[in-house]
């Protein structure tokens, strides 16, 4: 089987009726194409999204990697769906807005004659999460994966065509149904090195652009070590607010994995020096 052949299979098989049955589905999930997510930025918004990019890369802690592990062999939400709802937990607290879309790539590979052909088959998914500060952290997990799973099995629709089927108001400023996307990878290289007897080196790709204002990836290395990379527009955030937001993702996780019962507006962001600095910028000793 050849990539070509895939083609007319996809083209085939998203006949009428499926395709109409997959965007049906979208409709009701998407509903209105919402507003724009607008995370506070240290520097204004362009008229026309044409970013440098920026990235900061960050390990989370091996006693947090486990504990996540653990909840997800005892509840069976996999990890990549609790990863996924603490970044959606960070953005409500960010951005303050209750209705969120987030972009994810997915394989796509369903099929399992095309397991071995060689070509792009990846897809892209909304998940919608609608957030507020009284929802327990296992509620906002529980929904993420909800929406995984039924992304997953509405997979099949183009991209594109759920663009122009709900025909969002376009703009240059910003992606059309979602500003930021999460992305999670197994990465482990050895049943290459074990099977075909290759040496596999890691190879740093320097991204140049920003395709979107927030991407955040996750990897699940071959040592079990969890590996976390924000790439972001410089032309909004400074790296010192990147690397702050990601200190909060991993309070958001440790919450996640400590107090699932904890509401998100409960979640205790800042970090002791952080408050501190808050309090001496709020203390004013002159008297009048």
């Amino acid at each position: 089987m050849q990539y070509a052949d895939y083609s007319v299979w996809q083209r085939q098989w998203l006949d009428e009726d499926r395709r109409e049955r997959q965007l049906r589905y979208w409709r009701a999930q998407l509903g209105a194409a919402g507003e724009p997510l607008r995370l506070p930025s240290d520097f204004p918004r362009q008229a026309v999204m044409r970013y440098r990019a920026g990235q900061h890369e960050f390990f989370l802690p091996d006693r947090l990697s486990a504990a996540l592990r653990r909840a997800s062999d005892h509840t069976g939400v996999t990890l990549f769906m609790r990863l996924l709802a603490a970044f959606q937990v960070l953005l409500y607290r960010y951005a303050g807005q209750s209705d969120l879309r987030v972009g994810v790539p997915v394989a796509n590979r369903g099929p399992a004659q095309i397991g071995d052909v060689v070509g792009f088959f990846v897809n892209t998914l909304v998940l919608r999460a609608v957030l507020d500060g009284r929802m327990p952290l296992s509620q906002a997990v529980q929904q993420a994966a909800t929406a995984t799973l039924e992304g997953q099995a509405h997979r099949d629709l183009p991209f594109e065509q759920l663009v122009e089927a709900l025909r969002p108001e376009r703009s240059l400023s910003h992606n059309p149904l979602f500003q930021v996307m999460f992305n999670h990878l197994q990465e482990d290289y050895r049943p290459l090195a074990e099977s075909f007897g290759l040496t596999v080196s890691r190879q740093p790709f320097a991204a140049d652009s920003a395709p979107f204002e927030l991407l955040l990836d996750t990897r699940e290395q071959a040592d079990g070590r969890l590996r976390a990379r924000f790439t972001y527009a410089r032309a909004l955030f400074a790296p010192a607010t990147i690397e702050r937001m990601a200190a909060h993702y991993v309070r958001v996780l440790t919450a996640l994995a400590e107090r699932p019962r904890q509401t998100l507006g409960e979640i205790e962001l800042l970090s002791e020096a952080q408050r501190q600095q808050l309090r001496a910028w709020s203390t004013h000793r002159s008297a009048y």
